[in-house]
C-alpha cells in the first residue's frame, strides 16, 4: 500500500529507526508529510521513556536532560537541526534571496551556525532540567507532535521556495487541499486531548504561541527566501519544539 511504503520512506528519511528499504515512487511520495505526526508521537513516547527510566534510576536532573536533549538528536539522526544550522548561516549571510538560497545548500557550517546551534541545546537543555519531576511528562509527547502538525500548516501555505525537492515535487493544489484538512483533523484531535489535559485558558495559550510562530514563519521565509525548502521546515521543527518545551518548563502547560 502507498501509504505504507509512504511511511517507510519518511521513517528512512527523517529518523534512524530501521525500516525495510522502499523505492522511491511518486504516488508513494504524496503521503510522506503525513506520516511527520507519527514520528512526533514515536520521539515524545522514547523521551517519556527516557523520564520513566531515569526516575526510575533516580538520576541527577542534569544527566537526564543531557539524554532527552541527545535522544532528538539520534531519534532524528540531526537532519532537523541540519537544517536549523543552515537556516542560521543563510539568515546572517545578509544577501539577496538567491545568495540565501545557496548557503543553505551549503553543507559547510559557518561560524553563526555553530554559535546559534550551541544556544539552542542550551536552551533545550535547561527547559528539559527544569521540567524534570515538576511537569507531568508525558506531555512531551504533545510537544513532539504539535511541532511536527504546525510544520504541515506552513508546507500547505507557504510556497516552494526553489522548483526542486520533495516540497517543490509536493506543492501541487491538490496535495496541498489533502494535507490541509489532515492538519485539521489532527490538529483538532490533539487539542481535544490537550484540552483535558491542561485546561481551555492553556489551551488557547498553546494555540497563540504555534499560530504566532507559524505566521512569522510564513513571512519571513517568503520575503527573505522567495519561500519554505526542505531546511527551513527542519529549522521550524525546532522552533516550535523549543518553544513549547520552553513554555510548559516555566509554567507546567498550566497558566
Amino acid at each position: 500500500m502507498s501509504i505504507i511504503r509512504s511511511f517507510f520512506i519518511c521513517v528512512s528519511m527523517y529518523s534512524i529507526i530501521p525500516v525495510p528499504n522502499t523505492a522511491w515512487q511518486e504516488k508513494d511520495m504524496k503521503y510522506i508529510f503525513y506520516m511527520l505526526v507519527f514520528l512526533g508521537i514515536l520521539l515524545g513516547l522514547a523521551e517519556y521513556g527516557i523520564y520513566i527510566v531515569a526516575e526510575h534510576f533516580q538520576i541527577s536532573s542534569i544527566l537526564y536532560a543531557a539524554l532527552s536533549t541527545a535522544l532528538i538528536v539520534f531519534f532524528t539522526g540531526g537532519i532537523h537541526f541540519d537544517g536549523y544550522a543552515d537556516t542560521i548561516d543563510a539568515i546572517f549571510c545578509h544577501g539577496d534571496k538567491e545568495k540565501r538560497q545557496q548557503v543553505l545548500k551549503d553543507s559547510n557550517s559557518g561560524a553563526f551556525a555553530v554559535i546559534y546551534t550551541i544556544t539552542y541545546f542550551m536552551i533545550m537543555f535547561a527547559a528539559f532540567e527544569n521540567m524534570y519531576k515538576s511537569v507531568e511528562m508525558y506531555k512531551l509527547i504533545f510537544i513532539f507532535t504539535l511541532s511536527r502538525i504546525f510544520v504541515l500548516y506552513l508546507i500547505v501555505y507557504t510556497k516552494s521556495a526553489t522548483e526542486s525537492g520533495l516540497l517543490y515535487t509536493f506543492s501541487r493544489a491538490e496535495n496541498k487541499k489533502a494535507l490541509l484538512i489532515y492538519a485539521y483533523l489532527v490538529t483538532i484531535f490533539a487539542f481535544i486531548l490537550l484540552y483535558f489535559i491542561v485546561g481551555l485558558k492553556s489551551l488557547i495559550i498553546i494555540l497563540l504561541i504555534l499560530t504566532s510562530i507559524s505566521i512569522i514563519l510564513n513571512k519571513y521565509f517568503i520575503k527573505v527566501f522567495g519561500g519554505l525548502s526542505g531546511d527551513l521546515a527542519g529549522f521550524s521543527i525546532c522552533i516550535y519544539e523549543v518553544c513549547l518545551l520552553l513554555y510548559f518548563s516555566m509554567f507546567g502547560g498550566f497558566i
